[in-house]
């Protein structure tokens, strides 16, 4: 026995379908770094493929090639920068491919080989992590304009506040976007699409929309902050469980773990659980962690080690090969990521993108409430 994470596909379907209505007209470009977020880069872009999505975004080149090695049949955009020693194959892949200076478009002229290069433009607009400065702007887009193997694929930017309270700086944002494009107006290539729009700017900033918006979290069922709206309702795609291996009567004043950290107060019940910090389930959450079991909340018992996590039951039923929900829904109840994340001081994405490969994904294509889910695919290798 051993823990996994439960992938929801139609928890997944049900997202998409809900992001794409929100967004119309705008096309998506479902975000899917990271290994989809901790939930499996091939088998999540291939059902969103066979949902009809067609343009997948990921951070680093090697992503992308992983889909296409995959007989994903897409469109892959590149967040990160591509250096010479990949950027013959990306572009024989026909990988669309993020320019932010000058100094981009010379390597892809030269590893162009006389094919056409897909280009997006990310402009920087106040993420200051990545992006085209105005300063560099008459430069590179003489280039980009002067050179026949640069196609004008995309003009993009990313907000840095999106998910906060006060959008005034977001709002800034769209308009100094809005200014990079309509200096565009009279060029001699036009940008094929516009897209700025992530998660909170979906929910929150319909202005930002474009012509493509990329939605990263919430697809995956969780808001990207507690102020953005609640204009849709995602449903959590993942659930992290671990069977119960072991229980144990203990008497009061019985400690547990390194630290000695718990010491039981009376007579107690105590599950052990094969699932620890090194399969990404956090530290941090010694002591102030909670587990479902049978529908209960069962709170973490003393350290959380690299392998192993011991709850408290209690007094109530628990027997080996019970399931303890760590976190997301299944048909005893819930606990959200967003409650973990809150817990450890971060965000959702972090807990979701933090399980390790130890975690066997199991992909379902049903998961009715009262009722057996469909097994789809077993995944032991994170693809």
């Amino acid at each position: 026995m051993r823990a996994k994470a439960l992938i929801h596909l139609d928890r997944l379907a049900c997202n998409v379908n809900a992001i794409s209505q929100m967004a119309a007209p705008a096309r998506l470009i479902p975000v899917v770094k990271s290994n989809a977020y901790g939930h499996g880069a091939v088998p999540v872009t291939r059902h969103l493929a066979g949902l009809g999505q067609d343009f997948f975004a990921l951070a680093r080149i090697e992503e992308a090639f992983e889909l296409i090695e995959s007989n994903i049949k897409a469109n892959f955009l590149v967040f990160g920068r591509v250096f010479p020693d990949k950027l013959a194959e990306a572009i024989k892949a026909g990988i669309h491919l993020t320019a932010c200076c000058e100094q981009d478009l010379k390597w892809m002229e030269a590893a162009s080989g006389g094919r056409q290069v897909k280009v997006h433009v990310k402009a920087e607009t106040g993420m200051g992590r990545t992006g085209l400065l105005p300063d560099d702007a008459p430069a590179f887009f003489s280039r980009l304009m002067e050179t026949p193997c640069l196609f004008f694929a995309g003009l993009y930017s990313h907000f840095a506040t999106a998910d906060e309270a006060d959008k005034s700086f977001a709002k800034e944002q769209i308009v100094s976007f809005r200014a990079t494009a309509q200096s565009l107006s009279s060029a001699k290539k036009q940008p094929a699409m516009l897209h700025m729009a992530n998660s909170a700017a979906l929910l929150d900033l319909p202005e930002a929309r474009f012509d493509a918006a990329r939605p990263g979290v919430i697809l995956y069922g969780h808001y990207p902050s507690e102020f953005t709206s609640k204009a849709i309702i995602p449903k959590p795609v993942m659930s992290l469980v671990a069977p119960v291996v072991q229980v144990r009567k203990v008497p009061a004043g019985f400690t547990v773990s390194y630290g000695r950290r718990f010491s039981a107060s009376q007579e107690t019940t105590l599950a052990v659980l094969p699932i620890g910090y090194g399969d990404g389930l956090h530290r941090n959450l010694s002591c102030i962690g909670e587990v479902l079991i049978r529908g209960r909340r069962c709170p973490v018992a003393g350290v959380i080690t690299m392998d192993t996590t011991i709850v408290d039951v209690g007094n109530g039923p628990v027997e080996v090969g019970d399931e303890a929900l760590v976190f997301g829904q299944t048909a005893q109840g819930q606990i959200p990521a967003a409650e973990l994340a809150a817990k450890l001081g971060t965000i959702p994405y972090e807990i979701t993108c933090a399980i390790t490969q130890r975690i066997c994904r199991v992909y379902l294509e049903k998961s009715p409430k009262f009722a057996l889910p469909l097994l789809l695919a077993v995944d032991n290798s994170l693809k």
